[in-house]
């Protein structure tokens, strides 16, 4: 009888200690803010692309769409570009389309061009900073291989040596994918690398170690560089704008979505 006892002690014994192992010793609070790149329910604003294979007839520039119109196909499509320019061979134009980004720091978010199917659109950001993120909802079943790159460009006309300077200072690629979320924040984001005046250093005000200085921020400073006594500056910038390159292939709905940095 005292062996079955003891038995039956040891047994209860081992199962609280099974359940201590696997209950957390503290329970940790549940962050219910946005967590881009794995919750998607915070606050955010949303920018839908659709691929239309024919260009649009209307207007499409009302600024509380959240929709803005492109090619399905950009294969044969180019954009304007100035010359004389930093880019190999001079080239007068480049491949895909054109969207303009802007931000007024007295606004909201706002389509001011809603058709890109005629090869230029325009889109403007609410103040502050963002995490940005792509996704491909829905793409042609007559493109095996859908797919759209976008590439962000600072502009700048340099007045001291006649020449328009074109930075890259981000590329994505993204294709369509379950539950598939591309970072794109480094689309607003200039490190020193990318910088090819050699005017950021990394230690100025807002300057991230790892995203870089907001493109906004980085072309306000760019505007107002000047040259003085000690140290002359070899550019005298200005015409400053910020534009995407998108080049699409087959995708009928791409979902950008901003949400707010703290």
């Amino acid at each position: 009888m005292r062996t079955k006892i003891f038995g039956i002690m040891m047994i209860i014994i081992f199962m609280i200690g099974v359940a201590a192992l696997a209950s957390p010793v503290e329970a940790k609070p549940k962050n219910n803010g946005p967590k881009p790149g794995t919750d998607f329910n915070g606050p955010h604003y949303n920018l839908n692309l659709i691929g239309k294979d024919k260009e649009m007839p209307g207007d499409y520039d009302n600024p509380d769409r959240h929709t803005m119109f492109m090619p399905l196909n950009t294969s044969d499509m180019t954009f304007d570009i100035n010359q004389d320019n930093n880019l190999p061979g001079n080239p007068s134009t480049m491949e895909g389309i054109k969207i303009e980004m802007t931000q007024n720091k007295d606004g909201d978010f706002a389509m001011i061009d809603g058709d890109a199917t005629d090869g230029y659109g325009a889109f403007e950001l609410a103040p502050g900073k963002y995490h940005v993120y792509i996704a491909v909802k829905a793409k042609s079943p007559k493109f095996d291989n859908a797919y759209t790159n976008i590439t962000g460009w600072v502009e700048a006309y340099d007045n001291l040596g006649d020449l328009w300077y074109y930075i890259d200072v981000g590329f994505v690629s993204v294709s369509k994918g379950k539950n598939k979320w591309t970072d794109a924040t480094d689309l607003f984001f200039v490190t020193t690398t990318e910088d090819d005046f050699g005017f950021l250093t990394g230690s100025e005000p807002g300057y991230d170690s790892q995203l870089g200085m907001w493109v906004f921020d980085y072309m306000s400073g760019l505007d107002t560089w000047y040259e003085d006594s000690e140290e002359m500056a070899p550019y005298d910038l200005s015409d400053l704008a910020y534009f995407w390159q998108v080049i699409n292939n087959g995708n009928k709905l791409i979902q950008v979505r901003f949400y707010p940095m703290n």
